[in-house]
């Protein structure tokens, strides 16, 4: 255990692809997904990245970046649903906090809260195989994740500070022409507010309980705070919408 701490310190990227289940994309199969992302590298002069998706429950997309290596990851709903352009938005977004200096931060972050959650997952599962009634481990499989996921919000805004995702919004508006590529993603993505509302979100968390521990470290990783979550919640894209 001690070997495996030591190791995903120095790669917190490739922790962070494991706990998603990604899996590299290749250019044969999503050409678009590549073009955008060569086009948006080069125009930011930053390092090509290499591409994954993972399967998910929300549309969500990751920059990681460990020195010198940087990875997109794309949910497949996300990959599926977005046209050309679209993807175009969204890389340069990502390729944008690489250029920032932002995305290493980001990808630390995620890393240790995504560890930990790992870490709490399996040494529940441990305690839950001696319990022998199905009930009892339900109910405290149910208050793990229920005090879980605000806990791993808390520490996600404590380690990033509260001007990161303010910080890109004010960055994209230097550009235009990508924003309005963006916004064009949250036109696309913007559901009823029920949708994203505390009590929902407590329904997929409740639920996802009676699905395997690595569903649950993938949930953990998408409802931490997200860019999405602030600049596709502007009242002009509403008021589009």
């Amino acid at each position: 255990m001690l070997f495996f701490l030591v190791v995903s310190v120095g790669y917190p990227d490739t922790v962070i692809l494991f706990l998603l289940g990604a899996r590299e994309v290749r250019s044969s199969d999503e050409r678009e997904f590549f073009e955008a992302a060569s086009q948006e590298a080069y125009k930011l002069a930053v390092p090509m990245a290499r591409l994954y998706f993972y399967n998910g429950t929300l549309e969500r997309a990751f920059i990681l970046q460990n020195r010198k290596t940087v990875s997109i990851v794309l949910s497949k709903s996300l990959l599926e649903k977005c046209s050309s352009a679209e993807l175009q938005g969204i890389c340069f977004e990502l390729f944008l906090q690489v250029k920032k200096g932002m995305a290493s931060k980001r990808t630390r972050s995620m890393f240790f809260l995504g560890f930990i959650t790992w870490m709490i997952h399996s040494f529940v599962g441990l305690i839950l195989a001696l319990v022998p009634l199905k009930e009892v481990k339900q109910a405290m499989d149910w208050l793990l994740n229920y005090l879980l996921h605000p806990w791993l919000e808390f520490m996600f805004k404590l380690m990033m500070g509260g001007g990161y995702f303010k910080k890109l919004e004010t960055l994209l508006n230097d550009f235009p022409k990508e924003k309005e590529m963006l916004d064009r993603v949250g036109l696309k993505l913007i559901k009823p507010l029920s949708y994203y509302s505390l009590p929902s979100r407590k329904l997929l968390v409740l639920s996802s309980v009676s699905k395997s521990r690595h569903f649950q470290s993938i949930l953990a990783l998408e409802f931490l705070p997200h860019e999405w979550d602030y600049l596709f919640e502007s009242e002009e894209l509403v008021s589009v919408k």
